[in-house]
């Protein structure tokens, strides 16, 4: 019995070993936001190309939010709370965020109280250049036209 008790504390100390040399995980925090960097993107049912494809990224930008890692592949959430994994190097920097509702406004100034520039849909891309005091300074470019103004942080999915 005590061999036997030996024999495994000897396995479980040398798998452990094992695993914890490996890089698993990025030493980024998680959960955290990024953005599709490159389009089409595949993400899967599971962390491997072996697995099926469950939905493709055609939007570069789009902001999803990691809840989990495992070798080089990112369990991603998307707005709507779908999970998928997608591998690392179909992801960038956390850019991008998302309006989470619809006539979501896009304020002139920091203020509620500015000029509405624009109401817009939920899931609309924007580019986040500053945020701070609750709103975030953002651009987009809609029909050719390049737009700049203030949205309120909490309507967006991506911060």
């Amino acid at each position: 019995m005590r061999r036997f008790l030996c024999i495994i504390l000897f396995l479980f100390t040398n798998l452990h070993s094992a695993y914890a040399g490996e890089a698993r995980f990025s030493g980024n925090p998680i959960p955290r936001f990024v953005s599709i960097a490159k389009t089409p993107a595949n993400t899967r049912v599971g962390p491997d190309i072996n697995y099926p494809v469950k939905f493709v990224y055609q939007s570069k930008y789009t902001p999803v939010r990691v809840v989990n890692e495992y070798f080089g592949w990112y369990q991603v959430e998307d707005i709507n709370g779908d999970l998928s994994w997608i591998h690392k190097n179909s992801i960038g920097k956390p850019n991008y965020v998302m309006t989470l509702h619809d006539g979501t406004k896009l304020y002139q100034k920091k203020k509620l109280t500015s000029k509405v520039i624009a109401k817009v849909d939920k899931g609309t891309t924007f580019k986040v250049l500053k945020c701070s005091s609750g709103f975030c300074k953002v651009e987009t470019t809609f029909n050719g036209t390049l737009f700049t103004g203030y949205l309120i942080q909490d309507n967006l999915w991506g911060i």
